[in-house]
């Protein structure tokens, strides 16, 4: 199981390094879900992000997370004290909002800052948060699976069917392209073609060995038509009648023979 995971994780990776330009240090962003489920299972996330990532690792939360983890540290003091001594991303939600609308508004492209992506890997355990971070194409989003093993989500069909398009766009050709390149492989087909030939007649001429002709189809004329069972019971009954009227014929003959010889 340990193998299969590592391989998507770094199969996932390596889709957002390609199309998202995703490069190290990586940074990431814990919600406390995810400080709570890593610190009640002992997972060594250095370790394990190490092994998949053979990089630095930067970790952050937001003020919104630290704002909520606040109002409950007398329920989970070391999620808080963890929390605490992470590096602190200023969201700029100065009345506050859930760290839900907080991560989903830090990972957003913002139009006025020239409206250029966040490197951000979310951490959480939140499904709804999950689903929701998936939607957008350029966010890598982490969990932990099994309640111990780091693993990063597969991104989602419309994010794959989006990368796929811009690649046919940017690479294959268009349909002014193909009217200009479809005549051009006609003519490279041929010429290779008449190469090829050129050297076998050599080959032949050397070894003097008469090259064949591809073989024609037949000669019309030569060829029979079928007959149809139509046309040959036609034919049996034919015969039939024919010989009828030789055998009348000849009994006719052989009684006027008779005849004459007894008058």
């Amino acid at each position: 199981m340990k193998a299969k995971k590592t391989k998507g994780f770094k199969k996932n990776l390596s889709f957002y390094r390609i199309n998202f330009s995703f490069q190290p240090p990586y940074q990431l962003v814990f919600d406390g879900n995810f400080i709570k489920q890593m610190l009640d299972h002992n997972v060594d996330l250095d370790k394990q992000l190490f092994k998949y990532t053979k990089a630095k690792i930067w970790k952050h939360t937001t003020i919104c997370v630290l704002r909520e983890l606040t109002s409950l540290q007398h329920l989970f003091p070391r999620v808080f004290k963890y929390a605490q001594g992470l590096s602190k991303i200023n969201c700029k939600h100065i009345e506050g909002v859930s760290p839900a609308e907080c991560l989903i508004d830090i990972v957003k492209p913002k139009p006025e800052f020239g409206g250029d992506n966040n490197y951000f890997w979310i951490c959480t355990q939140d499904d709804e948060l999950r689903s929701n971070l998936l939607q957008i194409d350029h966010v890598p989003v982490c969990y932990l699976f099994q309640n111990n093993l780091f693993e990063m989500a597969e991104p989602s069909k419309t994010c794959k069917m989006r990368i796929q398009n811009l690649k046919e766009l940017k690479y294959l050709p268009n349909e002014q392209e193909k009217q200009i390149i479809m005549p051009i492989k006609k003519e490279i087909k041929q010429q290779q073609a008449e190469k090829r030939m050129e050297k076998e007649r050599k080959l032949a001429q050397e070894l003097a060995i008469k090259i064949k002709k591809p073989a024609k189809g037949p000669n019309p004329l030569s060829v029979k038509k079928k007959i149809g069972k139509v046309t040959k019971s036609i034919k049996k009954r034919r015969h039939k009648i024919k010989n009828k009227k030789t055998r009348r014929q000849n009994k006719q003959c052989v009684n006027n023979e008779i005849i004459e010889q007894n008058s």
